[in-house]
């Protein structure tokens, strides 16, 4: 018998984003519909603005290039959580656009991202995993969950989708 009986390990924290690391894979559910636009990266924070929205001043002065992403939120299986994929990965973006072309709308499949490799040695793979539907609770807590989120708080300085700005009349 040990003195204590709780080994006081910290559990794994969770992100609300999805992120991939080297050599992992991950199989998702598109829940909603995407946002899309460009970002830099400033100190550490990104700078966004819509696909027809002009560059902030801000971002001129970053040395980061500027990048596409889309962001949209998904059901991660591994994790069994609602989270937002923000990408900026063009290929992963070419081959959700082309599997979209062949498959339909991804959010009537799961995809499989497998990210290989580390730095400039990355490569990404998406290919369709499951054409399962999703099953009415899964809808519901899907719509519940877009409905906690404003995603158009990712374009806004210091925005947090999960904690929309209230706005009152």
């Amino acid at each position: 018998m040990t003195f204590l009986t709780n080994n006081y390990e910290r559990e794994t924290a969770s992100s609300q984003y999805l992120k991939l690391a080297p050599n992992t894979s991950a199989t998702i559910r598109i829940v909603s519909k995407a946002v899309e636009g460009y970002q830099v990266f400033m100190d550490g924070k990104p700078i966004r603005w819509t696909v027809d929205g002009e560059m902030p001043k801000k971002a001129f002065a970053a040395d980061d290039k500027v990048r596409p992403f889309a962001a949209f939120t998904v059901w991660h299986k591994e994790d069994s959580q609602f989270k937002i994929y923000s990408c900026t990965t063009r290929s992963v973006l070419q081959e959700i656009g082309n599997l979209s072309e062949v498959e339909g709308d991804p959010m009537t499949y799961d995809l499989k991202i497998t990210r290989k490799g580390a730095g400039l040695d990355t490569k990404y793979y998406v290919r369709v995993d499951s054409k399962e539907a999703f099953d009415l609770d899964m809808c519901e807590l899907s719509q519940k969950f877009n409905d906690k989120i404003d995603m158009e708080q990712l374009f806004v300085e210091g925005g947090n989708p999960f904690k929309p700005v209230s706005v009152e009349a």
